[in-house]
């Protein structure tokens, strides 16, 4: 995402008030090195959310290979870990983490408001988290969060991490993200994962 920049940034609110308090969707952007053991690129086309947070059509089955990878746009590729498998639904995904939760991963002071995109103060930075399509645009690394495949996909001072919640072919919405986008100097890939693995934890087990 290049919410630092003070166009993007107002993107970034706009995104979050066109959501409003339902399920939410959006395409995670990011130029993150790409793990060593990377293979294929597969592309897919970017599935539209409804008004309701829902996606228009179903999300294509995920492919069946051994070997985790990512490409440059789409989905990521490879089998999914799952130790851990999570509901995608039934629950306010921008409440999952509190401001003084999120404050406090930032280590600064935190947001006047709850909900999918959080401002901190001292440092300041931008913080969206959202259950979302696994899609996104640029290159990721493979990681893991709590047993479960996760990425982290980087551009420039820009980070996010994207943890897998089920391995579930239907799922239209199958991913927890948390996106951190800095104007103070802040480890933004470290905030990143933290902010993904608590509100992992804080998801209902499927």
């Amino acid at each position: 995402m290049h919410m630092r920049r003070v166009p993007a940034l107002a993107a970034a609110l706009t995104v979050a008030l066109t959501l409003g308090l339902g399920g939410c969707a959006q395409k995670i952007n990011g130029t993150a090195v790409m793990a060593a053991d990377a293979g294929p690129v597969e592309t897919t086309a970017t599935t539209k959310p409804t008004t309701s947070g829902k996606a228009a059509t179903s999300a294509p089955k995920p492919p069946t290979s051994s070997t985790g990878s990512t490409g440059t746009t789409g989905k990521p590729t490879g089998k999914i870990k799952i130790t851990t498998k999570k509901k995608t639904a039934g629950y306010e995904n921008c409440d999952l983490l509190t401001p003084e939760e999120v404050g406090a991963a930032v280590g600064a002071k935190p947001s006047a408001t709850k909900g999918c995109v959080q401002t901190t103060s001292d440092p300041f930075a931008v913080v969206l988290m959202m259950v979302t399509l696994a899609e996104y645009e640029g290159q990721a690394k493979e990681i893991e969060v709590a047993g479960n495949t996760a990425y982290e996909i980087k551009d420039g001072e820009d980070c996010s991490v994207m943890v897998m919640l089920t391995d579930d072919p239907d799922e239209i919405t199958p991913a927890f993200l948390a996106s951190v986008t800095p104007v103070d100097q802040i480890d933004t890939c470290g905030i990143a994962l933290k902010l993904a693995t608590a509100g992992f934890n804080k998801i209902p087990n499927a």
